[in-house]
């Protein structure tokens, strides 16, 4: 279908072949490349909470008691909420009249235009989606340290070795593997960030949201030119695969180790 001429009257009939047309359309869009820029800083944003938030609350969290276990719990609500429940509950709190600029009126500050100012939106939409998928981050790095021997620690610990230097040493490379996991995933996570997009801010406002998946979305089911939103959606796929080059290469140097 990417290679192909598809609208609404061709669907079900025959598609008239045009090569690389299509790509070469997306590829000169201005709106692709903001779509490509706002898919690019959704996920830097999502890697940083993923990777460094994740990390110091499985570490908060990485002793075993009661605590831990009703905080983990609510993690795993958090995290199984649909997007479009959760979405729809940050779009009544960010709206213009919502809870976060009545708390921020009670502490003396203007209220802020969450979803509708273009420099503050997509960093908005970014929070939800990070808040969303922190708690999955936070389960599989706390796997990743319940699963170093404490026999390990003790012996940096003998050695002299204080926190930061267990840290840096010791911990962090024993949860290579488990970073890289978790960050390919984080990147497939932020590769599908229609949910949040759909539900707060419809891709505005003008094309400031308007993400990778929104934008192929958009393309096919309302504009009905179904061979162009599938070449974006094949690129998007493309995109994907060369991020996750440099991480299977890794993985097979350290198996062949």
């Amino acid at each position: 279908m990417a290679f192909s001429s598809v609208g609404p009257t061709d669907l079900i009939g025959e598609w008239e072949f045009l090569g690389l047309e299509n790509f070469r359309n997306v590829l000169a869009s201005d709106v692709f490349w903001q779509s490509v820029r706002a898919t690019a800083i959704l996920t830097v944003g999502l890697i940083a909470s993923n990777l460094v938030l994740g990390y110091l609350g499985a570490m908060a969290l990485a002793r075993r008691g009661r605590l831990a276990s009703g905080v983990l719990a609510l993690s795993v609500f958090v995290w199984a909420l649909p997007p479009l429940v959760s979405g729809s509950v940050w779009k009544f709190m960010l709206s213009g009249d919502g809870v976060v600029n009545a708390m921020l009126g009670l502490l003396g500050v203007g209220s802020v235009n969450w979803l509708s100012s273009p420099q503050v939106a997509l960093g908005s939409v970014t929070f939800v989606t990070a808040w969303a998928a922190l708690p999955f981050a936070i389960l599989v790095i706390r796997g990743g340290l319940l699963g170093i021997s404490p026999e390990v620690l003790e012996a940096a610990a003998i050695d002299g070795a204080g926190p930061i230097r267990t840290t840096v040493s010791v911990i962090l490379p024993l949860l290579r593997p488990t970073f890289g996991v978790l960050l390919i995933l984080t990147i497939l996570h932020s590769f599908r960030s229609f949910d949040f997009v759909f539900v707060m801010t419809s891709g505005g406002p003008g094309t400031v949201t308007n993400t990778l998946p929104y934008f192929a979305y958009t393309t096919a089911f309302s504009s009905y030119d179904f061979g162009v939103g599938s070449t974006i959606a094949a690129l998007s796929m493309l995109i994907i695969a060369v991020l996750a080059i440099p991480y299977i290469l890794g993985v097979r140097k350290e198996e062949q180790q």
